[in-house]
């Protein structure tokens, strides 16, 4: 190469040189950006999961004040309740003895019975108020559904509501106070119905309840879930995260007070279990998990694992 030649190509070797100094400058500042835009989206995120965390709490805080303001208006009412109903009892139990006419004998034995019906409800309004503890029994969960639907035969027959069964007798016991979880699951039945007799309002074979229950574990402990499923309305979604506030109903105003299943929550939570939902437009799953009666860690898998 001669001298003449020489200069050209060290000066396209220089501009070459600051042509890549000036790429690698534009690649360091976008990298910088980039890792910048990171790190404000990594905060960005963390301040969400603080909000989420903080909402959440709040909203159970709130859940838990709703409960308290329940638990004090039904021991007023239970309360209020009580002694007329104690009333009505002692009457029919006189009528039932004194009179010798059949018919009356039977009139007086139906309203003793849905009587002490009424008692029963009051005396779970006043555990509910009074968060009674106290020991649990240990209950098969097809001796609680088949008693619970015992209750309700006579208007789920009127409303032509075929009730499906399957899966209660083979799972472990729940320990629980019977009563209260018959109070949980009238009310999830009746719900269940009123949904159905919205969307069917006469008789149809489509009007079916199914009631169904396995075994489950979480974080290692026992589980019973019991599902109550109809194939009613739904329940929308904007209206799923309220449904257990107390007053909160999806009923026409009047034919419902709303504290059904915010009671059916505080029972439940009480026992240590969980009550969730799932529902879209035609059908509607509630879900009560309960603890299992103790069973060894072996058996425990053997049961899960049918």
């Amino acid at each position: 190469m001669g001298i003449g030649e020489a200069g050209p190509e060290r000066a396209r070797a220089a501009s070459a040189e600051i042509q890549i100094g000036d790429k690698l400058d534009k690649y360091r500042e976008t990298r910088e950006s980039d890792i910048e835009r990171l790190r404000a989206s990594g905060s960005d995120l963390r301040q969400r999961a603080r909000d989420r965390a903080l909402f959440q709490s709040q909203s159970d805080a709130r859940q838990q004040q709703r409960l308290e303001a329940i638990g004090t208006l039904a021991s007023g009412v239970a309360h209020e309740i009580n002694n007329p109903v104690q009333s009505i009892m002692n009457y029919a139990l006189l009528i039932e003895r004194r009179s010798d006419t059949p018919d009356v004998v039977k009139y007086a034995q139906e309203i003793l019975h849905e009587s002490q019906r009424v008692a029963a409800i009051v005396r779970g309004l006043l555990s509910f108020s009074r968060q009674e503890g106290g020991p649990y029994t240990e209950v098969a969960v097809h001796e609680l559904v088949s008693s619970t639907l015992s209750l309700l035969s006579v208007m789920l027959r009127k409303d032509g509501v075929q009730i499906e069964a399957s899966d209660l007798e083979d799972g472990p016991a729940v320990r629980c106070h019977p009563q209260q979880i018959q109070q949980v699951l009238m009310n999830l039945l009746a719900n269940a119905r009123d949904s159905l007799n919205a969307r069917y309002p006469g008789q149809d074979d489509a009007k079916r309840i199914i009631i169904h229950s396995r075994p489950w574990l979480r974080e290692g402990e026992l589980f019973v879930r019991l599902t109550v499923e109809d194939f009613g309305i739904g329940i929308p979604e904007s209206q799923r995260e309220q449904i257990f506030d107390p007053f909160f109903t999806t009923k026409a105003q009047g034919n419902a007070a709303g504290l059904g299943l915010a009671i059916s929550h505080g029972i439940v939570v009480e026992h240590g279990g969980m009550i969730s939902v799932e529902s879209d437009a035609t059908s509607t799953r509630f879900h009560v998990d309960l603890p299992a009666a103790s069973l060894p860690r072996a058996a425990m898998r053997e049961v899960v694992s049918r």
